[in-house]
């Protein structure tokens, strides 16, 4: 009898504790309090060979938490903190496009 009520109490334990939501307030990844910008988008991309700055083209991305589409980009390559690129073709390979995650220093 002991048993059945140990098994029957700990699985309305567990429905309790899988039911109750507490509510989460997350604030904004503002890069003013950590100094830095995340971007993760689809594009075209290419280093100058003048001065080395990231120019390129954002088809479709993230700037922190923001969406966007169709932006133009011109980093400083200073301000570059951390860079990874990966290419990729679509179709027969006639556009090499990249999948850029950049950590950009304010």
């Amino acid at each position: 009898m002991n048993k059945k009520i140990l098994v029957i109490s700990g699985i309305v334990l567990i429905m309790l504790l899988t039911t109750i939501t507490i509510p989460v307030v997350s604030e904004p990844n503002d890069a003013g309090i950590l100094g830095r910008t995340h971007i993760r988008a689809i594009g075209s991309f290419h280093f100058s060979e003048d001065d080395g700055n990231l120019i390129g083209h954002i088809f479709i991305g993230f700037i922190d938490f923001q969406p966007v589409f169709n932006l133009d980009i011109e980093i400083c390559k200073d301000s570059i903190k951390r860079n990874v690129m990966v290419g990729f073709s679509v179709g027969s390979g006639t556009g090499n496009f990249f999948y850029l995650n950049c950590v950009i220093k304010e």
